[in-house]
Formats: structure tokens, sequence, C-alpha cells
């Protein structure tokens, strides 16, 4: 589920998807709701209700990167650091593990390096910029287009 984005044009680009998808699932909610309550039928009633479940925890989780990735735009902080290797992310492939301090806290964290070619980042001890938010810490995003030193 995270996107592990940077620039302010793809912060914007996700929080307009994100706000379509609450508003999506927020309608599915109120659609189900209703139909739990209309329904006679004790079997609709059941997949309406299951239905309202699995809409409820996703609404959560989206909301939830909707918050971060808000943050990381509204109020960007930045900070060097250092790449450790590669990783996974979740739904989105290959991405480099890379950690930064944050106030004397240690954070790590991994996202992906698209759309930067992997050959022209340093991995282990790159220095590349960190994007992160006091209110979301440790939810920092590294920016492959920016070195330093």
């Amino acid at each position: 589920m995270l996107l592990n984005i940077v620039t302010d044009e793809e912060l914007l680009t996700s929080q307009i998807v994100k706000t379509i998808l609450l508003i999506l699932t927020g309608a599915g909610i109120i659609y189900n709701l209703f139909r739990i309550v209309r329904k006679k039928s004790k079997s609709k009633r059941i997949i309406n209700s299951v239905i309202f479940i699995i809409l409820s925890v996703a609404i959560i989780f989206i909301f939830k990167e909707y918050r971060v990735e808000s943050a990381l735009l509204k109020n960007p902080e930045y900070v060097q650091g250092t790449t450790i290797g590669y990783c996974n992310v979740f739904a989105r492939g290959q991405g480099i593990e890379f950690e930064y301090e944050v106030n004397g806290q240690k954070f790590r964290n991994c996202n992906t390096y698209h759309p930067v070619s992997k050959d022209s980042i340093i991995v282990p001890g790159g220095k590349y910029e960190v994007r992160y938010s006091q209110k979301f810490s440790g939810k920092g995003r590294m920016n492959f287009r920016k070195k330093t030193e």
C-alpha cells in the first residue's frame, strides 16, 4: 500500500488519487450500510456486512497513508540519508533500503527508485536527501535525484 514518492507533484497526484479512493470507499460504506438495514434476506445482509467490514478496514489504511503524505507535502523537512541495500516494497517490487537520523533517533525505510535508473544509485553508502515530516519522522522518503555529501 505504501507509495514511496517524494516530489511535490508526485505527492499532490497521490493525494488526489487517495481523495478519490476515500470518497468512493466512503460511498461504498454508506451504500452497504443502507443495504444491511433495508434487506430482509439474511444471506444478503451477511454479504453486505462482509463488504461493509472490508471497506471499513480499507478506508482506515487509505486514510493513514493520506495523512502521512499530506504531512510530507505540507510540512516537509530534509535530512541526509544513507543507502544500505536492496529491499522489496509491497506491491511495487524492488526498492532500496536506507537509514536516516532525526533528533538523535535513527530510522530505516525502503522505497522504490523509479523513475531513477537503478544503476545510477550508489548502494550501499550512497548519500541522498530524505524528505520527512516531524509528525511522521519514521516515514521518510529518499529522493534518489538529490545527492548530498
